[in-house]
């Protein structure tokens, strides 16, 4: 005997299927805003380029003073903002401008400023993807929202969690080699195999430095979930 099933039967399943694949995508796709959001304003951040002047003694390493490496660091972050081809970082040197990279470093930052793009892009349009997705959730679910909205935190922080682990666990091992790879997977060339002792590119930004700024990274990151988490609790009990 066929059996006819209830024509809403079919509509429930929906109901309950689509809000979970919602929250699913947006536990996917909320580290990877908040890993490039933290990249952006990290790169972007004054305080950075003065605590890597500071620690890694930049200042004697290069032989310029501390204003004149902070005039570099503010060329360089308006390179990455700007629609310039070339960088040509300018220093003063005895009362005069000079230019501070050869070809091979400029050709590099090049590449650099094509990958940082990306990274201002992509944090742009998945902070948009993000918001709809919610504003989404809110029109059609209500109140409703904020219980499936801390569950997908909580699996995306566990998830997060586990990946930055791992990652700082191999940091903290051998950056050397992890940041190696990032180069060869990041760029198609080898301009990036600078002279360390004679290319001031890779003085002043020494491999130390990029550890501790992916470590500021990984801070920034985990204290962004924090605070999304605990508004999403705070906006749970107001509407309850």
């Amino acid at each position: 005997m066929l059996t006819v099933m209830p024509s809403n039967s079919h509509q429930s399943t929906s109901s309950h299927t689509l809000p979970l694949v919602g929250a699913a995508i947006f536990a996917l796709v909320l580290p990877l805003f908040l890993i490039l959001f933290s990249t952006s304003y990290i790169t972007n951040s004054e305080w950075l380029y003065d605590y890597g002047w500071w620690r890694n003694d930049i200042a004697n390493r290069t032989g310029l003073p501390t204003e004149q490496l902070n005039r570099g660091a503010d060329q360089i972050k308006e390179y990455f903002n700007n629609d310039a081809e070339f960088l040509d970082l300018l220093v003063e040197y005895n009362g005069n401008d000079v230019s501070l990279y050869k070809e091979r470093e400029i050709l590099h930052m090049v590449d650099v400023k094509a990958l940082m793009q990306s990274v201002f892009s992509i944090t742009r349009w998945s902070g948009v993807f993000l918001l709809l997705l919610l504003a989404t959730g809110l029109l059609v679910l209500k109140e409703k929202t904020f219980p499936l909205l801390l569950r997908s935190l909580k699996w995306s922080a566990i998830g997060t969690g586990v990946f930055l682990v791992i990652f700082g666990g191999t940091a903290a091992i051998d950056f050397g080699w992890l940041f190696t790879q990032f180069h060869f997977l990041s760029f198609a060339n080898d301009l990036w195999l600078l002279d360390p002792y004679n290319d001031y590119l890779i003085i002043m930004f020494p491999q130390q430095f990029f550890f501790e700024a992916t470590l500021f990274i990984g801070l920034l990151t985990i204290v962004d979930f924090g605070l999304i988490y605990g508004a999403a609790r705070l906006a749970r009990k107001r509407l309850s």
